[in-house]
């Protein structure tokens, strides 16, 4: 392979400098760095391809260009713009990160993550680039070769298949390996007990004395779910009035899979009496089968200990690693299990039947929405559902997004003038959209959707690689910088890595849901007389807990 290509160079330079606009998230210095240099490689791959194209077509058609026209100095010229514009996107860059740490509640970065940002970025699109050349020299070799007994255009074609399975293997290879390694540090992951919780005494939880499952083997996840929450006598202290203990079932991933979960989880259901509960909660975990105390608690101290939560681990992986190495696992769980405790329900008489809800929380939303065909099959089958912070490419509610009443945002869709669904960014959206206008009747059954402005889980859709979402042109969110546009690829990548943070920012912004699901499962539950701010404080202090010994539920790698 010869020089550089022009082209390339141009597209990869303007791609590395629109990484460094606003995103929804302050981004740490490396991931910046990542996006930068990946999307500067991207660019010059483009522009290379394009180059080569031209090339070839011209090279068929036997036509060939010549410029004469020179500028003295062009390259130096070239390069001082260059660097120009570099130093001027990372002031600017500077400010507007500053802006949107401001929105989100997050502190500054200081001044050397964003040199170390772009001393990343600079090696990231180096070492990309030089791969991208290698590779085009391995094409040119094959296709010079092919060229002995093969029409031109054939042993071009020939040599791209060649380059193009190669790559494939190895990608494989590689993609493979590093998943088995995950797999095996998340199982160990798994079996490491949690310090300071301890195995539950009240039969109303799995793992207690004489429970089908047993302690042992419930996981990491598990063990804090069964051994955490609220007893009747500490419910009864923050509502005022008499409770029940709360039922907690959960069914850890063995060795018999999916379907061996949920007979456990089953068994479970049956020994504590939980459909002789008032209210029914199915909670699809997330990732390594972590669920939200905020979201349980709530339901706790609401129904007064009147209540039953189920919740079925189906893997041992981060909810990024499930997703890639599996994403029809939890959908698969879910479905599963509604199906077995609807078909439990259906024997019972109609008035002794339980109230049935279905929640979860970013994968576990996902996964949760697999036990239904589409949003009438929900309505149709449940009492109320809240689900928070649900991944963009989850189908139901991405068709209930597209089918939104005219004039409502993105961010917050009105379907059918609020009847049965409502999406919010923030309890007080219950009762008018997002422009201040009131919404309709609220009817039962009651579904939320909560998904924060700022929560990259709930923009992320793979068609932000090419196509300009509905929400960034209606800048309806509240914490989102006014900045933000939408670039083709780099967004795609921009909104990949908020990702990683999402879990970093305040409560409130990003991918953490906490004060806010009690008032909004009050709305869904329809008790909306309950003390609410003490039912927060008491489930506040009680996660807190849960933070001292060791971060079981803070943000990073150890929430999902």
């Amino acid at each position: 392979m010869g020089a550089w290509s022009g082209v390339g160079l141009v597209l990869g330079l303007a791609m590395f400098l629109v990484t460094f606009a606003p995103s929804l998230l302050p981004r740490q210095w490396l991931s910046q760095g990542l996006v930068g240099g990946v999307s500067a490689a991207v660019g010059y791959l483009v522009g290379y391809l394009l180059e080569m194209t031209v090339d070839a077509v011209m090279r068929l058609l036997d036509l060939e260009v010549q410029v004469s026209w020179h500028m003295p100095g062009g390259f130096w010229i070239l390069a001082v713009l260059g660097l120009a514009l570099v130093v001027l996107g990372w002031w600017w860059s500077v400010r507007e990160h500053r802006e949107t740490a401001r929105l989100v509640g997050m502190p500054e970065r200081p001044v050397w993550h964003d040199i170390a940002s772009t001393a990343v970025a600079l090696a990231t699109m180096v070492l990309l680039m030089l791969l991208i050349r290698a590779i085009a020299a391995f094409t040119t070799w094959i296709s010079q070769g092919l060229d002995l007994f093969l029409p031109s255009v054939l042993s071009i074609t020939g040599a791209l298949v060649v380059a193009i399975v190669v790559l494939r293997m190895v990608n494989r290879m590689v993609f493979h390996q590093a998943l088995e390694r995950i797999s095996r540090q998340a199982d160990k992951l798994n079996r490491r007990r949690p310090r300071g919780v301890q195995a539950p005494q009240l039969p109303t939880r799995s793992g207690s004395p004489g429970s089908a499952q047993s302690w042992d083997d419930l996981g990491r996840r598990g063990q804090i779910f069964t051994a955490c929450g609220p007893t009747a006598a500490g419910i009864a202290a923050v509502v005022g009035e008499p409770a029940a203990e709360p039922i907690r079932v959960y069914a850890s991933l063995g060795a018999g899979g999916v379907d061996e979960a949920v007979e456990l989880a089953m068994a479970e259901v049956r020994r504590t009496g939980a459909l002789t509960r008032g209210t029914l909660v199915i909670d699809t975990p997330a990732g390594r089968g972590w669920v939200d105390e905020f979201s349980v608690q709530a339901v706790e101290y609401l129904t007064h200990g009147d209540c039953a939560t189920v919740s079925v681990q189906y893997s041992k992986l981060a909810s990024a690693f499930v997703f890639l190495a599996d994403a029809e696992t939890p959908r698969a769980c879910a479905r599963a299990l509604f199906a077995a405790l609807d078909e439990a329900i259906a024997d019972l008489p109609a008035e002794a039947r339980p109230k049935v809800y279905v929640s979860g929380e970013s994968l576990g939303s996902y996964g949760g929405h697999g036990a239904f065909v589409d949003a009438d099959d929900m309505l149709a089958k449940v009492d109320g559902a809240l689900w928070i912070g649900t991944p963009g490419f989850t189908e139901i509610a991405h068709d209930l997004t597209r089918s939104r009443m005219r004039g409502s945002p993105e961010i917050t869709p009105v379907i059918d003038n609020g009847r049965h669904i409502r999406f919010v960014t923030t309890p007080t959206e219950l009762v008018a959209d997002a422009y201040g206008r009131p919404l309709g009747e609220w009817a039962t059954p009651r579904v939320v959707y909560v998904q924060h402005a700022s929560d990259p889980m709930c923009r992320f859709t793979a068609d932000l690689a090419w196509r300009e979402p509905d929400w960034m042109r209606e800048r309806a969110g509240t914490d989102v910088n006014a900045s933000l546009r939408w670039w083709p690829l780099v967004t795609w990548f921009q909104i990949s890595t908020d990702m990683l943070t999402s879990l970093d920012t305040p409560a409130g912004h990003g991918h953490i849901y906490e004060d806010e699901l009690v008032p909004l499962w009050a709305a869904v539950l329809q008790r909306t007389d309950a003390p609410i701010t003490a039912i927060t404080a008491a489930i506040r202090t009680s996660v807190g807990a849960l933070k001292v010994p060791q971060p079981l539920t803070g943000s990073g790698n150890g929430r999902r």
